[in-house]
């Protein structure tokens, strides 16, 4: 249950910040769920829910111009279709959303230790 309320979470705080700000703040969006709401799998929660809000507004992007752009930079990489474009980008923009929610996720316990020191 936790952790599809950490993808929810980050999901939509990350749409929601990323129509302000530049696209890096999915990494905040991350962090703090990662922080927050902590599940056994913090990396692929934090994966899946950037790769899928990416990959969902490639796609939107994509239908709504009225140019072949994707497929113009397909070709720039040797892809045949467009379709693993938008994989690609999913791919990156979960590897920063992952690592950012695991990064959140295992800064609480180390606070804590830190703390308990003192």
């Amino acid at each position: 249950m936790k952790f599809l309320l950490q993808l929810i979470v980050i999901f939509v705080l990350a749409y929601v910040l990323e129509l302000f700000f530049p696209w890096y703040v999915i990494v905040v969006a991350a962090f703090f769920a990662g922080y927050v709401v902590r599940s056994g799998a913090n990396f692929l929660a934090g994966f899946l829910a950037i790769a899928s809000l990416w990959a969902l507004k490639a796609w939107m992007i994509d239908s709504q111009a009225s140019t072949d752009l994707s497929t113009r930079v397909a070709r720039i990489f040797t892809l045949q279709d467009n379709t693993l474009l938008f994989v690609m980008t999913a791919v990156v923009g979960g590897l920063v959303g992952g690592f950012a929610a695991l990064s959140g996720a295992l800064l609480k316990p180390a606070k804590k230790k830190w703390y308990e020191k003192r």
